[in-house]
């Protein structure tokens, strides 16, 4: 699988690979099947697929908490555009890729980075992992995972075992399968949304404000407010209209350990040809 978004940037989107990844770029050139991801700054694609979808039978969906009007055709492929986010997306059934056009360079760099994601979790399902929605550390070559619903723990467990020497390996989602009789647990890079409450009770809340005051950024997801609240040294939870879900932190993956020292587990570098 290859990945292309002109118009990126290049530090943000190499922050994702590291030693949990057993993954490195290639020349798109040299992949035979071509990209399955293409992304693009380009302002006429995004204006002729916003016209094809709005002036066609459509449905509406919510995707990455954004109105997705979606429209199908004769041969399966899908189209969507995101208005708000200035984003279009088509997807060809046959052809097996996904094309991104976008109307600022931000929004089809994370875009890209989202779906291609999913592309690899599904690619993991296919291969036999299992996917199991829970947070986990590395002590002593054990994995320890915390079991849980929405809101009951899994991330501060995580948090509170990695602050005391444990190797952070996953958030949300940890992958599992038994090869040659014993199980292994796939790494996942630990990103997370973290509360401003949770920050301040695991003695971060003034880290991050501080590395914000020099001028570094979190992930470019983050809501304005939350932001704002850091650097006013606003602590109490950010809430949504409504009030069902909160506005947080987005941190980075590489964020864990050189802004809180708590190292990623890792896994052996890959075999390059």
């Amino acid at each position: 699988m290859a990945e292309v978004c002109r118009g990126e940037n290049e530090p943000t989107r190499d922050r994702y690979f590291g030693s949990w990844w057993n993954a490195f770029e290639v020349p798109v050139s040299s992949v035979c099947a071509g990209p399955l991801v293409r992304a693009d700054l380009d302002d006429k694609t995004y204006d002729r697929l916003l016209n094809l979808v709005t002036t066609c039978p459509h449905a509406e969906v919510a995707y990455a908490k954004a109105r997705l009007p979606l429209a199908r055709d004769s041969t399966g492929t899908i189209t969507g555009v995101s208005p708000e986010e200035g984003l279009a997306y088509r997807s060809e059934q046959f052809g097996g890729h996904v094309t991104i056009a976008g109307r600022t360079s931000e929004a089809p760099a994370l875009a890209s980075a989202r779906i291609a994601r999913e592309m690899i979790r599904a690619a993991l399902l296919r291969g036999g992992w299992t996917f199991l929605h829970a947070s986990g550390v590395v002590h002593d070559g054990q994995v320890l995972l915390t079991f849980g619903s929405k809101g009951a723990g899994k991330t501060t467990t995580a948090l509170l075992l990695a602050g005391r020497g444990a190797q952070l390996h996953a958030n949300e989602r940890v992958f599992v399968k038994v090869v040659g009789g014993e199980p292994r647990v796939l790494p996942w890079p630990p990103a997370a949304a973290l509360g401003l409450g949770l920050l301040d009770a695991l003695g971060l809340f003034d880290v991050v404000r501080a590395r914000l005051q020099a001028g570094e950024q979190l992930h470019p997801t983050q809501h304005r407010d939350v932001t704002d609240a850091l650097l006013a040294g606003r602590r109490e939870p950010l809430w949504e209209p409504g009030g069902k879900r909160e506005r947080k932190v987005q941190v980075f993956p590489d964020q864990f350990d050189t802004w809180f020292g708590m190292r990623p587990a890792s896994i052996p570098p890959p075999c390059r040809p």
